[in-house]
């Protein structure tokens, strides 16, 4: 008799990653994790007491990927590059992008932590240095409004055209009304700050 097959942690992560990606969240069963395996069940819960403990763990790891995706050099603007990641994962992991974004409403915690990390790398780009914490969330805020829904958009097919350059176009054209107006907005107040008598005697 050939040996049993033993199935680690890490192969009923990829078994159940891949699933979801193929098929989305609703379909991720221990069944068809079992079905990837090529085993029964007996796997998937000797390493997870239930399935929603194996589908945090592929949300975490789809988020991971994401964060990953923001993080490339699509130009040479970090704020722009978060932006062009977060619909270029939607373009080419749309179920993926659906699960932790759309689909997901017990996740919150997990995309709190994502666009947590988003606001901290923000900082990394010198058009915003001089912007409060504040003023830097209110920004990421705004542009991740526009931003995920036009990932939703691409996600459930209404966008077509999804390559790079038009994502990166887009994202710059809204983005420059935008960022404008919240560095004029900055500046103004810290001029105000500089010449309170001129500020008050334009009253």
């Amino acid at each position: 008799m050939p040996p049993k097959i033993k199935y680690t942690r890490e192969d009923v992560i990829s078994a159940a990653f891949a699933l979801m990606e193929q098929h989305g969240l609703r379909e991720l069963t221990a069944r068809g994790v079992a079905s990837r395996l090529g085993s029964s069940t007996a796997p998937v819960y000797k390493h997870f007491a239930t399935m929603d403990e194996l589908a945090l763990e592929v949300i975490r790891g789809t988020q991971r990927m994401l964060l990953e995706y923001t993080s490339r050099p699509y130009t040479d603007r970090v704020f722009l590059n978060m932006g062009t990641g977060v619909a270029m994962f939607a373009c080419e992991h749309s179920r993926l992008y659906r699960a932790l974004l759309l689909e997901g409403d017990n996740y919150g915690d997990v995309v709190q932590e994502f666009l947590g990390v988003l606001e901290s790398e923000l900082t990394k780009d010198p058009r915003f240095t001089s912007l409060s914490t504040i003023e830097r969330r209110v920004l990421l805020q705004k542009m991740w409004t526009f931003t995920h829904g036009l990932a939703s958009l691409i996600c459930v097919g209404l966008i077509k055209d999804c390559d790079q350059e038009y994502i990166v176009k887009t994202l710059m054209d809204v983005g420059a009304d935008v960022i404008g107006a919240t560095l004029a907005k900055h500046k103004n107040r810290d001029t105000n700050k500089n010449n309170p008598g001129d500020n008050h005697e334009t009253k």
